[in-house]
């Protein structure tokens, strides 16, 4: 490991959640989750970067951490900030953009699961799901499941594209060059799986709106990441810190290395945080 060394406690901190904060079981650790209590207990902004939806959030960090952490969503499609932070970010893509990527991404790949995220609670998709494979998989009621037309024709946040279990790097290439103006694709998981958003939302895009609003500055953060949607957040942010289970382009652009997400890597470096505010 190479932990960072602190004179002072940062202005937040910024944490990516699968492969980071959660373990490879999609589990929040006791350690992880007591660490971020104290984080928020002594005024620290906690700010939890995910390419997941909100309606997962409450199930994945509990009742009281998802209130108490700004959120920053779908790859920066979403964010919500939690005090001290403030302010929303929603940023869409055009419909009829959206729909165009479907149509390319559906002729290259026929069997391909697409889905449309909305806001977070809403969604439609190409894949049959049943009541029960809803709630386990999505983290969602067949209320908030609409017909993939339905969520295309109204303000798509993310289209989410995988399911086939092998590179998609033909349809990320394709996408980008044919829309690279409008949408930004990230590949994640060896690039078995795309977020496609808006070109103008990312993660420390977002991240540094909600950070606005109490005059935080991106190189006051300290920020946690594994894989590739969290490269531009560790550039941004001054205090870099990859997982020992990040992929090697990670690993090249953090400045620091904790323990696996697997060891509570997060944790190790949050203590060690804390031990200034607590001397």
């Amino acid at each position: 490991m190479n932990l960072p060394g602190f004179a002072q406690a940062p202005g937040a901190v910024a944490i990516d959640l699968d492969g980071t904060l959660l373990n490879s079981h999609s589990q929040l650790s006791e350690r992880n989750h007591v660490v971020i209590d104290r984080c928020v207990a002594y005024g620290i902004p906690i700010v939890i970067a995910t390419s997941r939806p909100a309606r997962t959030m409450r199930r994945l960090l509990g009742n009281e951490l998802a209130e108490s952490c700004s959120l920053v969503l779908m790859n920066g499609a979403y964010a919500k900030g939690a005090p001290p932070l403030a302010g929303v970010v929603w940023e869409t893509l055009l419909p009829a953009v959206a729909s165009d990527v479907v149509e390319l991404i559906l002729g290259m790949e026929p069997e391909v699961r697409v889905t449309v995220e909305l806001e977070g609670y809403e969604f439609g998709t190409n894949a049959s799901i049943d009541s029960d494979t809803l709630w386990r998989m999505n983290a969602a009621t067949p209320d908030m499941l609409l017909s993939l037309e339905e969520a295309l024709a109204r303000k798509p946040a993310k289209i989410a594209v995988g399911g086939l279990g092998r590179e998609l790097s033909a349809v990320s290439g394709e996408v980008s060059r044919q829309f690279g103006d409008l949408v930004l694709v990230v590949p994640a998981n060896g690039e078995t799986f795309l977020n496609i958003t808006s070109a103008k939302a990312s993660k420390p895009g977002a991240l540094q709106k909600l950070l606005q609003t109490q005059h935080i500055p991106l190189a006051n953060v300290v920020a946690f990441g594994d894989d590739i949607p969290d490269i531009g957040m560790l550039e941004e942010c001054g205090i870099p810190i990859a997982v020992a289970n990040a992929i090697p382009e990670v690993m090249a652009i953090a400045d620091y290395q904790t323990a696996s997400n697997d060891e509570d890597g997060v944790a190790i470096v949050l203590e060690r945080m804390l031990e200034i505010l607590e001397k």
